[in-house]
């Protein structure tokens, strides 16, 4: 039976699956990609900022101290504690394992064994939209950058830094000269 808010229960006689207060549903990686596959960019868009924002949410219940407000509960977490919330609260969703890089000043969070592989790279990208800025209060945005086997690494800045990524890479520039070239001094406001 459900009785705390971080944890990630399965009440078998109801038939109910519970994390931070929500009802979820334990689906197949195969039927959610199949319905990613059919669904417009704009239904992709509602769903996967949903899902984001539901582990937003969870992960900020997570990190707050017992009854606080988990409204900044991000924001005045340690780096560390708040990835650990948002990686736990990404794994449990059933996403694969997250983890941050720091380049320069860029935040480049990286995705590993993934069950939704490649093809779910883009309900990735903006799933972690969704969570950042739900559990940050900071509008977010989020592109991927490179896909290696299992591994993919999804740059998160701001609507003109990732706009620019996505030209780049469109044009063939390698991410991680991109990066150095938003994080040079011409760039201070755009990273």
């Amino acid at each position: 039976m459900y009785t705390n808010a971080g944890t990630l229960s399965f009440d078998l006689a109801e038939g109910l699956v519970r994390l931070g207060g929500e009802a979820r549903v334990v689906v197949p990686a195969s039927a959610l990609m199949a319905l990613w596959g059919g669904a417009s960019p704009a239904a992709r868009r509602v769903f996967g900022r949903a899902l984001g924002e539901s582990i937003g949410r969870a992960a900020a219940k997570r990190l707050a101290a017992d009854g606080a407000d988990p409204t900044h509960a991000m924001i005045d977490a340690s780096p560390e504690a708040a990835l650990s919330e948002l990686a736990a609260t990404w794994a449990l969703a059933g996403l694969g394992a997250l983890d941050l890089e720091r380049w320069g000043r860029a935040l480049v969070f990286v995705v590993a064994g993934s069950p939704l592989g490649a093809d779910g790279d883009e309900l990735c990208e903006i799933t972690l939209e969704g969570a950042l800025s739900v559990a940050s209060g900071k509008s977010a945005r989020v592109v991927r950058i490179e896909r290696v086997e299992a591994r993919a690494r999804f740059f998160v800045s701001n609507a003109g830094a990732t706009a620019r990524m996505r030209a780049e890479l469109a044009r063939g520039t390698v991410w991680a000269e991109v990066l150095a070239e938003l994080d040079g001094p011409a760039s201070r406001g755009d990273a």
